[in-house]
């Protein structure tokens, strides 16, 4: 593209409207608490990797967690260290990645459509009610949308950058980059998903014969030598690290069917449609014939975005697991169409473009709705009522103790230093039917760390014993239920510091620890 092409995508209007953007799908996250267990456990970890000082391996509750690379704990952690532990920070990584998709979409239809459809396409997409929840949600799937949505869209540059004989090489080295943030996000998706919507691509457009420009050996050298040495120094450290990592937590996943969302093979169509509208009702509008209305340009983006949205929805149909937020990286695609059937519509009526403008504003109040209800949801949550009413007491080195449940947020509410010990029945907990339980991520993770684990994952008897062995200057928080005081003696003397419905939060002074061991 013209230097006069590309500055134009960078004006001054459209950079008002990207801080409107930030502004729109920011201003919420500031407000709401953790969700629990998604939010809370993987803010929980980067929680830890700040005040651990470990940044190589994640840890949850002090144990190595491998059940995600470390991307999304990175940016997490380098946020909360910057601005420190709030909720907005908390974050970031959503936030940032859901408007780098949305520019990056943005600019790739302004460069080689046209500005009415790159505007209606960011509209479209940052009004989705989907995208709007995730953009504030603090796990990796929109992170990892980002990265698979930046590696097709630069593939694409790359294989019309060889089409119009114009350098190609810097396309697909950020390719390259963007596949490699993918895998460090999410793994192995991160690059076979785009590579296979790729696939399609080309073969859908007759160009089956580009596959060869993308085994560039210097491109494929700069692949390897950024993916490969944190897999590498993990599984020097831990061995089994890659088969457990790989085999049980990409290909046993995938066709196992021992974890939560269990949906039928349909599900994710009627789901998406749900959670896009009003905008998905536009889709109704798609005909065959509409697409010989279109330039060969516009027909050629149209079949990419079909390739992408159509191939990852099947991808993740197959497995009987369904989160929704797997399907996000098909967002980008979905808007797009919508945008080309909008942009066309608008040119028929008046009428039509009436009704464009009504399904923007119905999309806007029902993010704004669903928003609002969310954070009234969010704010009853037990832990976090309990966390603010003690916050101001707790110490960073204070020692917390959890009974019978494992509750990832309050470390950071609390903005302790320490791993909590976690009592419960855990010869039970083994027998779980479900591979995805809190106690199960725990137990697997104790194979890495049989140490640490031995002094976290308590019963009754050694947290007597664990308690005994505190430093002089310690004080004790135990989170659990009415009924724990039955479970142990020295809370038989104290009174709740927080109670939240059925759970409760206790500080044990130094003095009354010393006291009960004596």
């Amino acid at each position: 593209m013209s230097q006069g092409r590309l500055k134009q995508w960078v004006s001054s209007s459209h950079l008002v409207w990207l801080g409107v953007t930030i502004l729109w799908l920011g201003v919420a996250a500031v407000f709401r608490p953790l969700a629990l267990p998604d939010e809370g456990r993987y803010v929980g970890i980067a929680w830890e990797m700040l005040t651990s000082g470990d940044w190589l391996v994640p840890h949850l509750d002090g144990l190595p967690y491998f059940h995600k690379p470390p991307l999304f704990y990175w940016l997490t952690a380098a946020s909360l260290n910057i601005c420190g532990p709030h909720l907005l920070c908390s974050r970031v990584a959503p936030l940032l990645s859901s408007i780098v998709m949305a520019i990056a979409l943005f600019r790739f239809l302004f460069l080689y459509l046209n500005k009415r459809t790159a505007v209606m396409a960011f509209v479209v997409l940052v009004t989705q009610p989907f995208f709007f929840a995730s953009a504030q949600f603090a796990n990796l799937d929109m992170l990892v949308a980002c990265m698979i949505s930046l590696t097709i869209l630069s593939a694409a540059e790359f294989v019309w950058s060889i089409d119009r004989e114009r350098p190609a090489e810097h396309h697909l080295m950020l390719t390259m980059f963007f596949a490699v943030g993918g895998i460090l996000a999410k793994g192995l998706i991160g690059v076979v998903l785009p590579a296979a919507v790729v696939f399609c691509w080309l073969l859908a457009s007759r160009r089956l014969a580009y596959i060869k420009h993308f085994f560039w050996w210097p491109a494929v050298a700069v692949f390897l030598l950024l993916v490969s040495p944190w897999f590498l120094l993990m599984e020097s450290q831990f061995k089994g690290f890659l088969d457990y990592f790989f085999i049980h937590h990409h290909f046993q996943r995938f066709a196992g069917s021992n974890f939560n969302n269990q949906e039928p093979f349909w599900f994710y169509l009627p789901a998406l449609l749900l959670l896009t509208l009003p905008s998905s009702l536009w889709l109704l509008r798609f005909r065959r014939h509409a697409l010989r209305m279109w330039t060969p340009v516009q027909r050629d983006v149209g079949l990419l975005m079909l390739c992408w949205l159509g191939f990852i929805l099947l991808f993740f149909s197959i497995p009987v697991s369904k989160p929704l937020g797997y399907i996000m990286p098909v967002l980008p695609a979905l808007a797009t169409l919508t945008a080309l059937l909008m942009v066309q519509a608008c040119q028929d009526s008046v009428f039509k473009r009436r009704s464009l403008w009504l399904t923007l504003a119905v999309a806007i109040v029902a993010c704004v709705i669903a928003i609002m209800t969310v954070i009234q949801h969010a704010k009853k949550v037990a832990s976090y009522q309990l966390a603010m009413q003690v916050q101001s007491l707790a110490h960073a080195g204070d020692q917390l103790v959890m009974l019978g449940k494992y509750q990832f947020d309050l470390p950071f509410y609390l903005h302790l230093s320490k791993s909590a010990w976690v009592v419960t029945n855990w010869q039970a907990a083994a027998q779980e039917v479900l591979d995805d339980s809190w106690e199960k991520e725990l137990l697997e993770a104790k194979r890495f760390n049989p140490q640490v684990a031995a002094e976290n994952l308590l019963n009754e008897q050694q947290l007597a014993q664990q308690i005994c062995r505190l430093q002089a200057n310690q004080s004790l928080w135990v989170a659990g239920d009415p009924g724990s005081a039955a479970h142990l003696a020295l809370l038989a003397k104290v009174a709740p510091q927080a109670k939240v419905r059925d759970h409760y939060l206790w500080r044990i002074s130094p003095a009354q620890i010393a006291s009960a061991c004596a």
